[in-house]
């Protein structure tokens, strides 16, 4: 049976982002203030030995970590790890983790766009293993994907950092 998850990220009647925890302008993310330090990933969460991972090969390649921190995306779907707002000197992004050896190699991207007072987008994620889930989103900003091996990253606004991520991780 296909289960299907569906992820509103605009709420009735009022227009928001998509990543709800992501700055308006994600291509100029701010440095990490004491709020949103509460909110920091902690370590006895399941996706933190990857995202210390993650870090570390994001640093390796010139990126400034600002911080991680927790994200709304971490049970969007079934064989997930989990999620992290990753707040960076390129931008903001929320990278999703697959349950190793899971991968997003085989996951098909569709992106429509809406009219209709506003523009909004809408996204499906076909084929997430296992069982070739499908996850959607609705946002009210357009968004970018880039995917390596069991992590996926999503940014608004900035296909720049998302073939960024793409491209600087693909090439371990």
């Amino acid at each position: 049976m296909l289960r299907r998850n569906l992820l509103f990220c605009v709420p009735f009647f009022v227009a928001t982002s998509c990543l709800w925890a992501q700055n308006a302008s994600s291509s100029s993310s701010q440095a990490c203030d004491s709020r949103e330090l509460t909110e920091s990933l902690p370590p006895t969460d399941p996706v933190y030995a990857e995202t210390v991972k993650l870090t570390q090969e994001l640093e390796n390649r010139g990126y400034v970590v600002r911080c991680v921190l927790r994200s709304k995306m971490a049970t969007e779907f079934p064989g997930q790890l989990g999620a992290a707002l990753y707040r960076t000197s390129r931008g903001d992004f929320e990278a999703l983790f697959l349950t190793k050896p899971r991968t997003f190699d085989s996951v098909r991207l569709v992106e429509r766009q809406q009219t209709g007072g506003y523009v909004r987008y809408v996204y499906s994620l076909q084929g997430i293993p296992p069982g070739s889930h499908t996850m959607y989103m609705q946002c009210a900003r357009r968004n970018f994907f880039a995917k390596h091996a069991n992590r996926l990253f999503i940014t608004q606004d900035s296909m720049q950092l998302a073939a960024d991520l793409g491209a600087v991780l693909n090439s371990i």
